[in-house]
């Protein structure tokens, strides 16, 4: 069994581009720039396919998140950082239960919900109906004849 990723991109047309993952990373791990996302904010497709030799490949994890590039078209570095802290922030009430009082128990989870809130608001997008069938077809087309449920939303 192979697994590979794949990303979309949302054009200023709303049109869904392919973003080879070679290019993504380099443009993550500040190797070569992507010049035609410098300074923008970007919606992306997120998949994860598995697939058998000969067989069609199936998306295992598909994620909808905004993805912002530096004036240069590198992945901004500090828009990242935020994410994963939001990220991290956002599992404090699944943490471990401690013996500490109610109080903290309940002031982790008003914590960790608004980071949630918060990473939903500045890294995530909510594709339509239409953005999902299109994601689908290109990408697991056989999932639109309704032979397994979509993949999870979870941000990266």
């Amino acid at each position: 069994m192979s697994v590979w990723r794949r990303y979309l991109v949302k054009d200023v047309s709303g049109r869904l581009v392919d973003l080879p993952s070679r290019l993504l990373d380099r443009a993550d791990d500040g190797t070569a720039p992507l010049p035609a996302y410098a300074g923008r904010c970007v919606e992306v497709v997120a998949a994860v396919l598995v697939g058998d030799r000969g067989a069609p490949p199936r998306v295992a994890e598909m994620e909808f998140t905004k993805l912002y590039f530096d004036q240069s078209g590198f992945v901004d570095a500090a828009k990242r950082e935020r994410m994963i802290r939001l990220m991290l922030e956002s599992c404090a009430d699944r943490r471990g239960r401690s013996a500490g009082p109610r109080l903290d128990s309940d002031r982790m989870a008003r914590r960790a919900g608004a980071a949630r809130d918060q990473l939903t608001r500045e890294f995530g997008w909510d594709p339509k109906p239409a953005e999902l069938n299109a994601v689908l077809s290109r990408l697991d087309p056989a999932r639109l004849n309704g032979a397994s449920p979509a993949g999870g939303h979870t941000l990266h």
